[in-house]
């Protein structure tokens, strides 16, 4: 008779305890599961050249947080979208890469440059006062002076040719005897040209500057970019590791809850004396050491909200900073059907630093095609024309029994007439040639860009090669995390499974405290393993979009850069 009553007052605490414990989970709000779509393709028959990401799941990713349109209070909501955004804006590595840009599009103006013209003006005054040394000569002191004012235009053109275009004019007063002018004028005016006719002859050689600096705008515009892709997909993992210690938070927490709650039933049955004490040793035990993994999951939550900050360039003594940051968004499962072929040739055609290295390529052809040309000897076509005019006071001069005057006597525009009217000009044209003996330096610079270029070359076979490996592990890794969701969840629900079936043999004492301790923390580690599972696939899809360089595409980001301005 005792041993019926004892088993009645048992059933009746059991039921008490059983609803207290549904009381706190439907009060306390942890364990809401919230519906995420799945989207599923049909299995391609053949593997390649496609390669279908197939899911035949048939319920939704389980999530512990809650409803994730709950934001708590004091907290920093931020959607995937506005981390991505504000991180374009506010983070300073992509704001230090930015400036590279700009300094090669300086060296292009520099390159350019070189073919500006150059306008000169000379301004002098000049005075000799000098000795005679002819005993005939008179005065005996000779005294000139005179006033410049010359003009000049020199410029390279895109040909290799340099001329000079220049105006000179000059005012002379003597106290010569014999001078016929004085004050006398002289104008003239010069055109010159020097045109190589093989060695740095050509307008891409002449401009190869140019096309190297543009080429290095290129190549700063693809190193930027591939900055940008990096920054964009490291803060999008840290978004989704932020989203993973949340939600592995959830679970940690539902496990000590879990634990507490058995804790309470062994100290009832401890009390009733249907239960050694030894138990409520082992239960207390657990719930210290799941109170721990708490504290250790907490601190990761603000590990990642620190790194998404430092990312965001988030002040923490702001009033943001001070904030916790609430990622509103939760991972959707959605498979894609890639072609792994076009996805490789794609990829080839996107990735920035493969595109920069065929933009190095092609600077190292236009060294090569320089130094080719610095191996002919120099051969230039020169030529000289100039027209001038005389005019000053006249003055007739005594020679003996003869008396002169000259003809050309007038002001400065009769000598700037004269100039124009072409009367007086002088004119060279002619070729000139040098060659070094033996030439080896051209030679050895020549050799050197060779190899340089071969070295590259080979350099971009090896990016080659490692870009399709790149592409290939990461649609298999994509592949694999699909399957994982699908295996963890399994594995979840028998752990769930197994965790009921050990409470009720636990509650008609078929089973011991210790056994249910350890389904429950199979239980929560099925749990984490089904999140990390979520998360490492939407993180396998980050890491392809890297790869194929789609980053920017799929968040609709375009980078202004020279090529498509």
């Amino acid at each position: 008779m005792s041993h019926i009553i004892k088993i009645i007052i048992i059933f009746i605490l059991f039921s008490k305890l059983a609803t207290t414990v549904e009381a706190n989970v439907v009060q306390g709000n942890s364990t809401l599961t919230l519906p995420f779509p799945v989207k599923t393709i049909k299995q391609e028959s053949k593997i390649l050249p496609k390669i279908a990401l197939v899911t035949n799941v048939t319920d939704e990713p389980s999530l512990q947080s809650g409803d994730n349109n709950k934001i708590p209070g004091n907290s920093l909501a931020l959607s995937l979208r506005d981390v991505v955004m504000r991180t374009l804006v506010s983070n300073l590595a992509i704001e230090v890469e930015g400036f590279n840009s700009k300094v090669k599009a300086e060296n292009v103006i520099d390159g350019e440059s070189k073919f500006d013209a150059t306008f000169e003006i000379n301004l002098s005054e000049e005075e000799e006062v000098r000795q005679q040394s002819n005993a005939f000569s008179s005065p005996v002191k000779s005294r000139n002076k005179s006033h410049n004012w010359d003009f000049s235009l020199t410029q390279k053109l895109v040909t290799g040719a340099d001329y000079k275009l220049s105006f000179t004019n000059d005012r002379n007063r003597t106290n010569s005897v014999t001078a016929g002018l004085n004050p006398s004028y002289f104008t003239e005016m010069v055109f010159s040209l020097t045109q190589p006719l093989l060695k740095n002859f050509g307008i891409d050689l002449t401009k190869r500057n140019i096309y190297i600096a543009n080429n290095e705008v290129n190549i700063s515009d693809y190193v930027f970019k591939d900055k940008v892709i990096d920054i964009i997909s490291d803060v999008e993992n840290v978004y989704w590791d932020l989203v993973f210690s949340i939600e592995d938070l959830a679970v940690k927490k539902k496990s000590l809850e879990r634990a507490r709650n058995l804790e309470r039933q062994v100290k009832a049955q401890v009390a009733v004396g249907t239960m050694a004490e030894i138990e409520t040793l082992q239960a207390q035990s657990e719930v210290a050491s799941r109170d721990e993994s708490l504290l250790v999951a907490q601190d990761l939550i603000q590990d990642n909200e620190d790194i998404l900050k430092n990312i965001l360039n988030i002040d923490y003594g702001s009033e943001e900073g001070l904030k916790a940051i609430y990622p509103s968004d939760r991972p959707e499962m959605v498979a894609d059907e890639i072609n792994l072929y076009q996805a490789i040739k794609d990829t080839l055609l996107n990735r920035p630093d493969y595109l920069g290295k065929k933009k190095e390529l092609e600077n190292k052809n236009i060294l090569v095609k320089f130094r080719e040309n610095q191996l002919y000897p120099t051969v230039d076509l020169f030529g000289t024309m100039g027209l001038n005019g005389l005019s000053g006071d006249a003055i007739t001069v005594n020679s003996g029994t003869f008396q002169g005057r000259s003809k050309y006597g007038g002001d400065y525009g009769t000598a700037l007439s004269d100039s124009l009217t072409g009367k007086f000009y002088n004119w060279e044209v002619g070729l000139k040639l040098s060659y070094p003996l033996g030439n080896r330096s051209a030679k050895a610079q020549l050799s050197a860009s060779r190899l340089e270029k071969a070295q590259l070359i080979l350099s971009i076979k090896d990016l080659e090669k490692s870009i399709i490996v790149e592409v290939r592990e990461a649609v298999r890794q994509l592949k694999t995390d699909l399957k994982r969701i699908n295996a963890t969840r399994i594995a979840r629900k028998l752990a769930e499974e197994k965790l009921k079936a050990e409470e009720k043999k636990f509650e008609v004492g078929l089973s011991t405290s210790f056994s249910v301790l350890e389904f429950q923390e199979d239980l929560a580690e099925e749990q984490s393993n089904e999140i990390k599972a979520l998360i490492d696939f939407k993180k396998s899809k980050i890491r392809l979009r890297q790869v194929m360089a789609t980053t920017l595409k799929e968040n609709d980001i375009k980078l202004k850069s020279k090529e498509n301005t």
